[in-house]
């Protein structure tokens, strides 16, 4: 492309381009690569209507506008997001947050913000986005943000030194489905996790962004697509008080059957979150306050 044009220039050449490769909102993505480029927000862009990019900056430009329109995710291009009113680091070895998943962080945020110094735990914390949201918004608490990913976790650190949580954010490499790296654990009054959901057998209704860039084993599961959740509540019979809360993000195809699991386990007042648009989207559990409803005494 000619990137030498000036930038209001660029601005509806981009988007064209991006419109004709089938990209979902291409005047917002051009204006974001080409704010990104300037060191700008999106609207310091139209002050600089005319002006023309420095030669390393076209550059760039070209090379980005190139990864776009095959299909790489702008998160990834340029290195960052924004979650919950947050900007992260991303790279391929983590999901690129989403939107959806801010509902998850304001139900938990309901549910603890009158505790005082809650300890929760972010089980496959990827970019910490999860994890490093709650912190900010609550500045008593203590969280464990655990993953299996060694590339995952220092992103994740990363983005708590940049929002200044990294005295409240442990991290851990452990594996949810395999007790014996988390054990030793203590209790927790609040679980939270944005587990693997996909199918295998899924993969070709999901967008090329997702698909072909996005860390599989952040994605996919295997069988019946609930394994992840039955580790969930494994974890949380053994290191989640009575009383406490779990909340987790799901596939809507298999809500029924993941709610089933926690109903017919140990907890109270399972709850279905929409996301916004209306898909059935998060759990809300509450362990159960008597022995009665354990299958282990914690």
């Amino acid at each position: 492309m000619q990137a030498d044009l000036p930038v209001s220039q660029l601005i509806r050449v981009i988007a064209q381009n991006f419109s004709n490769a089938g990209i979902p909102s291409p005047q917002a993505e051009a204006e974001w690569l080409l704010a990104s480029i300037l060191q700008t927000k999106r609207s310091g862009l139209y002050p600089q209507a005319q002006r023309t990019l420095a030669p390393a900056q076209q550059q760039t430009l070209v090379e980005y506008h190139a990864r776009r329109l095959q299909r790489e995710p702008l998160q990834y291009i340029l290195g960052a997001c924004e979650f919950f009113g947050y900007g992260f680091r991303v790279s391929p070895a983590v999901l690129i947050p989403r939107s959806e998943t801010e509902l998850l962080v304001e139900k938990v945020l309901t549910l603890l913000q009158s505790q005082n110094k809650p300890t929760i735990i972010d089980l496959g914390t990827g970019s910490g986005c999860i994890a490093i949201s709650l912190a900010r918004q609550l500045p008593t608490a203590q969280i464990l943000a655990m993953d299996i990913s060694i590339e995952a976790l220092e992103i994740a650190k990363q983005n708590a030194a940049m929002h200044k949580a990294a005295d409240r954010i442990r991290f851990l490499r452990a594996d949810m489905c395999d007790a014996s790296t988390w054990r030793e654990l203590p209790i927790f009054e609040c679980v939270v996790s944005n587990p693997p959901y996909v199918l295998q057998q899924e993969r070709g209704e999901l967008q090329a962004e997702v698909r072909d860039y996005e860390p599989a084993a952040a994605l996919y599961v295997d069988d019946d697509g609930l394994q992840f959740y039955r580790a969930i509540i494994t974890f949380c019979e053994q290191h989640l008080k009575r009383g406490g809360w779990v909340a987790c993000e799901m596939a809507s195809p298999r809500s029924a059957a993941i709610a089933g699991l926690f109903r017919t386990s140990f907890f109270t007042s399972v709850e279905i979150i929409h996301d916004y648009s209306g898909y059935e989207r998060h759990l809300i559990g509450k362990k159960s306050c008597t022995n009665l409803a354990l299958r282990a005494g914690v």
